[in-house]
């Protein structure tokens, strides 16, 4: 298994937010107020990411010599 590497955190947040919207048909991912929200599939109300992602969806990625796990939402995992 490859470990993505990112430049910085922000990078990698938005990244794993996307891909996990992409993989899960949600849309249209933005972030208000430090959360990321989202529109479901078939969805016309945004919702937030950490309410509706699985317990268990964390990504390793390394962000120079630091490797760390994160959610979709972007907390840690």
């Amino acid at each position: 298994m490859t470990i993505p590497h990112y430049p910085d955190l922000g990078s990698a947040l938005r990244d794993i937010c996307f891909t996990w919207c992409q993989e899960n048909g949600y849309t249209d991912p933005f972030l208000r107020d430090g959360e990321w929200w989202a529109f479901p599939p078939n969805g016309v109300m945004p919702v937030k990411v950490k309410t509706v992602m699985e317990k268990d969806c964390q990504r390793t990625i390394k962000i120079t010599n630091v490797t760390l796990k994160l959610f979709p939402d972007g907390s840690l995992g």
